[in-house]
């Protein structure tokens, strides 16, 4: 490479030279053609190499693709504009709808893609590697805490973030939600609300149950500052919340308190180091707290024995913010942890089930589901809601599902009322757990449930 330029000519600034110098430099055509024949064939390359993945993937494993969510985008529409003939707007109300369905299905496809990619694949468990490893730094679901401990980010942020009742909290929500999706019912004041009045028409006391957070019981592990904090750290809002609750006559059961002075006292963790969850002995021991709340606030009728029997089970896994984290499967930055669960059997030895005739109804996330849900790895049979039906020593329902405790249970609740099936007839008390996080990003839509039915 050359550039004719007359360096001997004082009066030039060296920014004249630079510009000089890059608007007449020249390339030999042998260079030229090496780059371009290198650029094009790393555009052809890695959309080739993508294709023959998916291809290969299907043939194996025959797993749906990124493509999938495409190719549903036609029912997904039809699906949404069967409920707008209850909307006002006619057709302008119909492009809306089908607009949005457009841009989820597109965002959802984006998403795929990204999670599939072969170059991502290959190369983000190293790169995470590098991060979470060497620097300490996570990613964007999940941080790095002390002494192995991960930490889900919506958690941290739940208790350094605003108040979740704060007016511009309300503003920032609603400002972020996307161009496919309402904005969101940031207030869980009026949910709750709504759905004790439900209940008390139907003579059914409701109990208020979040779910105390990782962080908020184990600080120390993010954060040497707070080694031995006397109480649980919390949103700035939570005793407003609390207080609204008290003047409508919501009970309130929160533990958080309880497994901060477990953790002082036994030195012991009360949560899982690479989990979102309490351990084992931690649910435990909260189930007997409820138990015991539950016989102080609502009378209860005497049932027969149901003939529970228990059994210890060693249970070895990995949590699901090390799964957030992507790292390679042969690392051993995290190695998988081991606990004893406490499995409830029935009279003849079979998995404790629901009882849909029961007078105690558990609405839940995934802090119910955990230990009780076999697919997430950390045994069956001894989640929360059986603890708590061992502990009453009577049957107990319940509706659960992993996400969205905010509003999922409740139009769970109303499906299956609107179907015909009444799940809270001879119902006394309804027990509304969910995460302690859902207060600041769950959605709280106002959920209507149909009448109770007049015998």
């Amino acid at each position: 490479m050359r550039s004719p330029i007359d360096r001997s000519r004082p009066e030039l600034a060296r920014e004249e030279i630079a510009k000089i110098e890059v608007g007449h430099t020249t390339v030999h055509p042998v260079m030229a053609r090496c780059l371009v024949v290198f650029f094009l064939t790393a555009i052809v390359a890695a959309p080739a190499l993508q294709w023959a993945d998916a291809a290969r993937a299907r043939a194996e494993e025959g797993a749906a693709s990124a493509w999938s969510h495409l190719a549903g985008l036609g029912e997904q529409i039809r699906a949404r504009l069967a409920g707008v003939s209850e909307l006002d707007g006619g057709l302008p109300a119909r492009i809306f709808v089908a607009n949005r369905a457009v841009l989820e299905g597109l965002n959802a496809f984006e998403d795929a893609l990204d999670d599939e990619t072969l170059l991502g694949r290959v190369l983000r468990p190293s790169a995470q590697r590098v991060l979470s490893g060497w620097l300490g730094a996570g990613n964007e679901q999940a941080y790095c805490g002390r002494e192995g401990w991960l930490f889900y980010r919506p958690e941290v942020e739940y208790l350094t973030g605003l108040g979740f009742l704060e007016p511009a909290e309300f503003a920032r929500r609603a400002a972020a939600a996307s161009e496919w999706t309402s904005p969101p019912q940031p207030d869980p004041r009026e949910a709750i609300r709504q759905f004790k009045r439900q209940l008390d028409a139907r003579g059914i006391t409701l109990i208020v149950m979040p779910a105390p957070l990782k962080p908020m019981v184990h600080p120390e592990k993010l954060a040497r500052t707070y080694e031995d904090r006397p109480v649980p750290l919390q949103n700035p809002s939570y005793a407003a919340f609390l207080e609204d609750l008290a003047r409508e006559g919501v009970l309130v059961f929160d533990a958080s308190e309880a497994l901060v002075n477990a953790r002082r006292r036994s030195g012991q963790a009360q949560y899982l180091a690479t989990d979102t969850h309490w351990r084992p002995e931690s649910m435990e021991q909260v189930a007997e707290l409820l138990g015991a709340f539950l016989r102080t606030h609502v009378p209860l009728p005497a049932v027969p024995d149901p003939g529970y029997r228990t059994e210890r089970r060693d249970v070895r896994n990995v949590g699901d913010i090390l799964l957030m984290l992507d790292l390679p499967r042969d690392q051993t930055l995290y190695p998988p942890e081991t606990v004893s669960i406490r499995r409830v059997l029935g009279p003849d030895g079979a998995p404790w089930r629901p009882s849909r005739t029961a007078d105690v109804l558990v609405l839940g996330d995934s802090f119910s589901n955990i230990y009780s849900l076999a697919s997430m790895g950390w045994g069956d049979s001894a989640g929360f809601v059986e603890q708590l039906s061992d502990v009453l020593q009577r049957p107990v329902d319940r509706i659960v599902q992993n996400d969205d405790g905010a509003f999922a249970t409740r139009a769970m609740l109303r499906q299956v009322l609107a179907g015909g099936a009444d799940r809270l007839a001879g119902t006394r008390v309804v027990i509304y757990q969910f995460g302690a996080r859902e207060l600041a990003i769950g959605d709280w839509k106002l959920i209507e449930l149909p009448s109770p039915r007049r015998p």
